[in-house]
């Protein structure tokens, strides 16, 4: 944990460095969670409830289930998000988040562990200072785990499908936003500050051409480097972003299949890709840089 002399060096080095941003987020990562999570897809966590959502969202709206929260191995302030919430394999998952709201109680939970810069906070927030409870389901943050793939024991992993009736953003319009973000990155020995504007275009629809064999992930999810394309066969948009296939995941399972094709049709949502983070902290030093904003695409639905 950064010392109070630290954090107040922080902050005052982000205030200075970022004030100009308007609605921009910065955040403090810890050098070792950057190392431990940038080749894994999910995270492992003790989450505790503090709001969720009466109803899933409806269909046309994303078809998510909100839940805001804490967790000791994030220590930020979060949310956790179910994919399809209304469906009834996820109902199960649904009641647990509902019904343990605001009981203080820490319990296990596994999904896709995302930094993405949708929701910004004016103030800096410092990874492992004290996360108060939330005051609503959306708090102010930069981290989430979305999709959920278990929680309390429960199993979703199927969750991870198309939602029928949800119209994700066009690829155009979307990779387009994701080319043009920055982020301003300095580095101490033991935390990585990242600033960067308010991120959107949480979904995406996509065709993407897998290049080479995947490689697997610390936790059994797997990553593919694909050029990224608005229809079949069409002009690449962007080339050699990082897919995130994440474990016993419907879309996994596809990529595993001997046969499978390499050119698939998904869903997917963007995060920050901190294997690259790393790579340029490692490269850079303590110096403070502006850069182009690092990301990859988790693959949450696979279309036919």
């Amino acid at each position: 944990m950064l010392s109070k002399r630290a954090r107040i060096l922080t902050i005052s080095a982000a205030t200075i460095l970022f004030a100009p941003l308007a609605q921009a987020q910065t955040i403090v990562l810890k050098k070792a969670f950057v190392e431990k999570y940038k080749n894994r897809a999910t995270i492992d966590a003790n989450f505790t409830v503090d709001h969720a959502h009466d109803h899933p969202n409806a269909p046309s709206a994303d078809g998510d289930l909100h839940a805001s929260g804490r967790a000791t191995e994030v220590g930020l302030p979060m949310v956790s998000e179910v994919m399809n919430a209304a469906q009834s394999t996820q109902t199960p998952v649904v009641t647990d988040l509902q019904n343990l709201q605001g009981h203080n109680q820490a319990t296990p939970i596994t999904g896709v562990w995302r930094i993405w810069f949708e929701h910004p906070s004016q103030a800096p927030q410092i990874q492992f200072d004290p996360v108060p409870p939330a005051g609503n389901t959306n708090p102010d943050h930069c981290f989430e785990i979305h999709p959920i793939v278990k929680f309390n024991g429960k199993d979703v992993s199927g969750s991870l499908q198309n939602v029928v009736g949800f119209t994700p953003h066009d690829a155009a319009t979307a990779f387009g936003s994701y080319e043009k973000m920055t982020a301003t990155v300095t580095s101490t020995s033991t935390a990585i500050t990242i600033s960067s504007k308010k991120a959107a275009y949480n979904y995406v629809e996509f065709f993407a051409e897998l290049l080479g064999n995947s490689q697997s992930l610390d936790d059994g999810g797997a990553v593919n480097l694909s050029n990224i394309m608005a229809d079949s066969g069409g002009d690449v948009i962007v080339d050699n972003v990082r897919l995130i296939f994440v474990p016993g995941t419907p879309p996994a399972q596809l990529l595993k299949s001997a046969n499978h094709p390499t050119e698939l049709h998904v869903i997917g949502i963007p995060r920050l890709n901190l294997n690259a983070i790393s790579a340029f902290v490692t490269a850079n030093g303590t110096n403070t840089a502006k850069r182009k904003l690092p990301y990859e695409i988790v693959v949450v639905a696979i279309l036919k």
